[in-house]
Formats: C-alpha cells, sequence, structure tokens
C-alpha cells in the first residue's frame, strides 16, 4: 500500500513541478491516522547529479463526504496565515479532482519538532508555566488577527450584526441534527437558541477549531508551529477557547481549563464573557458527532473509517464531557447515557 503511494507521489509531482530534474520521492512514512485525514512523512530529491536539491514534507490525504472542501479549506487558510507571519507549514500543492489516489490531497512543508502535550504533562513546574504562556500567546495571537484576509467578502460578515455567527453556528449544528433521526441532542440546541441574544459577537476572528497541545511542534529552539488547520474560519473566538478548554480537560483533568483560561485572558487583556454558553456548544459538537460517528459511521461526519474506534477507546473523556453538560444545562441525553453504559 505505501509503496503504491510513493510510486504515484513521486509521478505526480514529477507532473506538477516540471522544471525539476531526475525528481525521487523516498522515505515514505505514514505518520498519523487521526480522524479527519491519513498523513504522510515523505522525502523529495530533485536537480542535476553533484547539485541535489532535498525537500522534508507531509501529504495529507482527506476522506469523507467533504473531502474536497476540507483541502481547499486547510490549504488556503495555511497560506493566508503563512501570509500573515503566523507559524504554520508552508502549503505547497493542492489536488482535488486529478488525485491519483482518489481523494484530494495537500503537500506541505514538514517540520521538524515534537508535539507539546508530552513536554507539557512531563516538564518540571516552572518549564510547564513557560510552555502553558507559549500555547496560549499564539492562541490570543491568532484571535487577533486580521480576520478580513480569511473571507472573500468582509462586507458581507461587517453587515450582518454581532450576532452573525451565532445565528450561522446554530443554523449549521440545526442541519447536522436533522440528517440524523430525532434524539436528544435537540433539547440542548434549544437550550443554546433560547439563549442567543446573551451572547453578541465583539469581534470576528479567524479560528482554528481544534486547537489543543497536540497540534503544536515544538522545535529544538523553542518556538512552536500550529498545525492541523482542517477546521479554520472565522467565527467567534469564544466558540475556539472552550473547544480548546474542553478537550484539555476532559483528557488531562479541570485544573488545565482553570490553566489555560486564566492565562489567555490575561494575555488577551481582558475577562472572556459569557464562556459557559460555548462550553454547552462545545458539549453539543463533541457528544453530537461522536454519538453520530458510533452509531451511522464516521463517513457521513468527513471522517476517516477508523474514527470509530477512536473515538470508542476514549470512553473516559467522553463522558467528562457529558458531566459538564449536565453541569451546565441539566439535560440529560438518552444517546449519550446509552453509549456511556454499553459493553465496550
Amino acid at each position: 500500500m505505501t509503496d503504491d503511494i510513493q510510486t504515484h507521489l513521486q509521478t505526480y509531482y514529477a507532473r506538477a513541478f516540471p522544471s525539476r530534474q531526475s525528481v525521487q520521492v523516498t522515505s515514505l512514512a505514514r505518520i498519523n491516522a487521526g480522524w479527519e485525514s491519513d498523513v504522510y512523512a515523505f522525502d523529495v530529491q530533485h536537480g542535476p547529479p553533484g547539485n541535489r536539491q532535498h525537500e522534508n514534507l507531509i501529504l495529507r490525504i482527506y476522506p469523507g463526504d467533504d473531502a474536497q472542501a476540507k483541502a481547499a479549506r486547510e490549504f488556503e487558510g495555511m497560506r493566508q496565515l503563512h501570509k500573515a507571519g503566523y507559524p504554520v507549514p508552508q502549503v505547497l500543492l493542492l489536488e482535488g479532482d486529478d488525485s491519483p489516489f482518489g481523494k484530494p490531497f495537500v503537500i506541505m512543508e514538514r517540520i521538524d519538532g515534537q508535539t507539546l502535550w508530552p513536554i507539557l504533562l512531563n516538564s518540571p513546574r516552572q518549564k510547564q508555566r513557560e510552555l502553558l504562556t507559549l500555547f496560549c500567546e499564539l492562541f490570543v495571537r491568532l484571535h487577533a488577527l486580521d480576520w478580513r484576509a480569511f473571507v472573500d467578502d468582509p462586507g458581507r460578515y461587517e453587515q450582518q450584526g454581532p450576532y452573525a455567527f451565532i445565528d450561522q453556528w446554530l443554523s449549521e449544528a440545526r442541519a447536522a441534527l436533522e440528517r440524523f433521526p430525532p434524539s436528544g441532542f435537540f433539547r440542548i440546541l434549544e437550550w443554546l437558541e433560547a439563549r442567543r441574544d446573551q451572547v453578541p459577537c465583539p469581534r470576528p476572528s479567524p479560528i482554528h477549531w481544534d486547537y489543543h497541545p497536540a497540534n503544536l511542534l515544538l522545535r529544538d529552539d523553542g518556538s512552536a508551529v500550529v498545525i492541523d488547520w482542517t477546521q479554520v474560519g472565522v467565527s467567534d473566538s469564544r466558540f475556539d477557547l472552550a473547544w480548546t478548554l474542553l478537550l484539555t480537560s476532559s483528557h488531562q483533568g479541570a485544573e488545565w481549563r482553570a490553566l489555560i483560561l486564566s492565562e489567555y485572558e490575561r494575555l488577551a487583556g481582558a475577562e472572556v464573557e459569557h464562556i459557559e454558553y460555548f462550553d454547552v456548544a462545545a458539549c453539543l459538537k463533541r457528544l453530537g458527532s461522536v454519538a453520530a460517528s458510533l452509531s451511522f459511521g464516521p463517513e457521513k461526519l468527513g471522517m476517516r473509517p477508523g474514527a470509530q474506534a477512536k473515538m470508542a477507546r476514549q470512553m473516559g473523556a467522553f463522558s467528562q464531557v457529558y458531566a459538564l453538560l449536565l453541569e451546565r444545562t441539566d439535560i440529560r441525553v438518552p444517546e449519550v447515557e446509552r453509549l456511556l453504559t454499553s459493553p465496550s
């Protein structure tokens, strides 16, 4: 399988860069099979004998029903982020219809670094504080970027008013729930809709939508690069922050929520208002996507087939998300409770 991918990749790369002589793709290795894509590292050599050039690159292949849009969104988002000076890998190629793998893909720069999570968790307290500050600095910096570069028509967004992003999110959430049989998740959505007027957006922001320490690569010089931009977009930054707080606290404990939120607010210079509302939105997104994937298959959500097994192994974190939902809303969801009590 890997040999076939390497052969197709070499042929494609040589065709994409016809001026590069004697292209040779080597050392292809699968490095990640996440929920949303398959990721391979590979090396490329090209040029005449005695002056061979070498590149370390990443191939990211997108499966699922929304693969074309997801690949294009990540490529364009990362291109704009790199242009703005934000630390992301440089994207080189986007391929959709003419993909030799039958699925769209992106080729990008490979960063030499280690994921931040294990380093953060295992560092002495002082170093841990420094790394947490770095993590939150990059988050605050992302949300402070000029959002206009990330949309086609900034004027349209400016005319829609302060509720445009919450209305868009609620509409998309309702459409997603309606793709599946009626469920207890609609009560959560109704709770959010009833409180919509309390959370106007003061300023749009570019958002990652999956910002956590496993999506930061720490280089030897202490700098960090942010990866995995499949959901990049423009919205209310509180959606982004709440998702990060939910992921980190459900996997590593509630103390991480307090640490990240406090440092984020310190660096931003302001308290984050109504974050509890966005906690509920994050719970709905997490619980709904996991329940739908386990019940109807991950492809329906634009995820790779193997995502089901990964989700099933994370029932402990899933239960923490449900506990937060109950704390915030007191809404019970029978579909979630059946998943949590069913034999593994």
